[in-house]
């Protein structure tokens, strides 16, 4: 009896870390995606007198991942543009984001909503450079903090197999 409790317990170690690695590994893709995707929007906007809804338009077409999915999102919300303001639209759309990213990051991309189509073009562009920087930074220390976190979980993983080898035998 004492085996298949210890398999099954080892199992889920091993399980646990591999989802957890998993999710570090999506929330890294994700800000990547968000970043690219801001990148698109950036160059639409700064390539001429495009509207905002047809950047956010093009921008999207182009975009992957959550990115996408934020664009997606806040181009839907355009139709409701003389019901609810803009900044409303841009933070239900983000929404998904709050828990993996950093509330720096959140609270630029929260101010980046409300300076998108209301400002100079200079303003909107300095915003969504502000807004791009400071996700690929997030990248950047996600992307170098995660070898690290593989080997502790890792570690976690054979320690608490070995102890278990060692509590029933």
């Amino acid at each position: 009896m004492k085996l298949p409790g210890a398999v099954l317990i080892m199992a889920a170690a091993c399980l646990m870390s591999v989802l957890t690695l998993r999710e570090k590994k999506q929330r890294q893709a994700g800000g990547l995606s968000l970043a690219a995707a801001l990148e698109l929007l950036r160059g639409e906007l700064s390539s001429g007198a495009v509207p905002l809804s047809l950047g956010i338009e093009r921008a999207s077409a182009h975009a992957s991942g959550f990115g996408k999915e934020l664009l997606i999102a806040v181009q839907e919300g355009l139709r409701d543009l003389g019901e609810r303001s803009f900044d409303e639209i841009w933070d239900k759309a983000l929404a998904g984001t709050d828990p993996w990213l950093e509330e720096t990051v959140q609270n630029e991309l929260r101010k980046l909503g409300s300076v998108l189509g209301r400002f100079d073009l200079e303003t909107q562009l300095r915003a969504l450079d502000a807004c791009i920087l400071l996700l690929r930074q997030q990248w950047e220390r996600e992307r170098n903090a995660y070898p690290e976190e593989r080997r502790v979980w890792i570690g976690l993983t054979a320690g608490l197999s070995a102890l278990l080898v060692i509590l029933l035998y």
